[in-house]
């Protein structure tokens, strides 16, 4: 069976549940079917837009599960949302094909319906072409105009926060390289790390007007907390006993392993913020309202950069910061 572009678009993306419908779906005066899509937001409310490219063979493996790598897509890119206390409006769809196989298709969508519904973000519209398997998926969220929470805002004297519990997404990269042979509860653990993050949505509009700046971590948390603390003009001093190390690290790894890639593997997607001391009193409020863990991991401080001390006051030298995707092609799946 032969399918046309706009047979796939029909069949598997313009249906009930994936696709935005106008009146139903707040700010969405249009979606797909047209040149473009229409969104309408009130004056009071700022639109936020973030894209990830996400390629077969660096981002995901060669013939992963096609439900696994839609939803894996979907939520990265709205972690970038929830890092700006955005609310989800939509998304829009670039995907190339090297083939129309439908049972790919089929369970593609099923996937991107199911992470659709689940955060409240439906398809406006996009882009279908043959090539090698990649997708761009760009969001778009809505926040309160003035209020969303950046990266340039931390000052000396704040106190250095991070959602959830770090490393287990690079843990799970080494299971999806074949370097890690886990036994089956293990591995279930860690497929669902890799494949299935949980933007931090609810947590990041929590912290509107609380959080002097914040960032998701895709790349590390030493990489991106080095980003929000070079935006800021500050440096921050982290306390390794105080790093929230996921459970999995633990069962296989030694302490100082675990800690090293807890720092430095990146794709955990949780949010490390800083907040003023005044706030801090609040923390277990927010936690609560979020439903996530917060862990105070370290202070920001004047100068640049950012130090890791262990449990006697000595300074770690990581080997690795994060992962960078020009001089690190070669390690990711």
């Amino acid at each position: 069976m032969s399918l046309s572009e706009f047979d796939i678009i029909a069949r598997y993306f313009a249906q009930d549940g994936l696709a935005a419908v106008p009146g139903r779906d707040a700010g969405v005066v249009l979606g797909i079917g047209d040149d473009c899509a229409l969104l309408s937001l009130p004056a009071t409310e700022e639109l936020a837009l973030s894209m990830d490219v996400l390629v077969e063979g660096v981002h995901f493996p060669p013939k992963a599960p096609a439900d696994e790598v839609a939803r894996r897509a979907l939520a990265v890119n709205l972690s970038d949302l929830a890092a700006m206390g955005a609310t989800p409006v939509g998304f829009m769809l670039g995907l190339t094909l090297p083939a129309a196989d439908p049972a790919w298709l089929e369970a593609f969508a099923a996937g991107l319906r199911e992470s659709a519904q689940t955060y409240g973000c439906p398809l406006l519209g996009g882009n279908l072409t043959r090539g090698p398997l990649q997708m761009a998926i760009q969001v778009q969220g809505r926040v309160p105009a003035g209020c969303a929470l950046r990266r340039d805002g931390a000052r000396p004297g704040d106190l250095v926060y991070v959602s959830g519990a770090l490393g287990a997404a690079g843990l799970a990269l080494r299971q999806v390289l074949g370097t890690l042979q886990p036994d089956a509860a293990l591995a279930a653990q860690l497929h669902q790390a890799y494949y299935r993050p949980q933007p931090r949505l609810g947590l990041g509009r929590a912290l509107l007007g609380r959080a002097s700046a914040a960032q998701d971590i895709s790349d590390g948390l030493l990489a991106d907390l080095g980003h929000l603390v070079r935006a800021s003009g500050v440096g921050a001093r982290l306390h390794a006993p105080r790093i929230p190390l996921a459970p999995p690290l633990l069962a296989c790894l030694e302490p100082e392993e675990a800690l090293m890639l807890a720092l430095g593997a990146g794709e955990d997607y949780e949010l490390v913020f800083t907040l003023p001391p005044l706030c801090a009193s609040e923390v277990a409020l927010l936690s609560e309202a979020a439903g996530v863990p917060l862990s105070c991991i370290g202070e920001v401080v004047p100068g640049a950069g950012v130090v890791v001390l262990d449990g006697a006051g000595r300074e770690l030298h990581p080997p690795r910061q994060g992962f960078e995707h020009f001089t690190h092609a070669g390690e990711a799946p």
